[in-house]
């Protein structure tokens, strides 16, 4: 899996655990976790977690650790999760986008 988490969606990530209860826990982090869209399409949920579910790929990148569906790489085999610069929103995208 080619997945990279770019540094302004490391920030993100890390100011919103901040404000959880997770964030003392070594293990808490976020997953990444595919779902089918109300028009048949296929969504990235991102979601806080306390650590990994079986099958899940475990990552850590700068202190923050990463949890991600086996349905999301199977989708985005090289991934690039990132920031949406106008809401600052984190979103994940196939690393060959041409808009990077």
């Amino acid at each position: 899996m080619g997945l990279e988490v770019t540094p302004e969606a490391i920030e993100v990530l890390r100011r919103s655990l901040e404000l959880t209860d997770l964030s003392g826990n070594t293990g808490g982090g976020v997953r990444l976790r595919g779902s089918k869209g109300l028009g048949g399409g296929f969504d990235v949920q991102i979601e806080f977690a306390e650590g990994p579910q079986a099958g899940e790929i475990s990552l850590s990148k700068d202190g923050i650790n990463v949890y991600v569906d086996p349905s999301v790489t199977e989708l985005y085999p090289d991934a690039v999760v990132t920031v949406e610069p106008q809401h600052e929103t984190i979103v994940i995208r196939p690393s060959s986008s041409p808009n990077e």
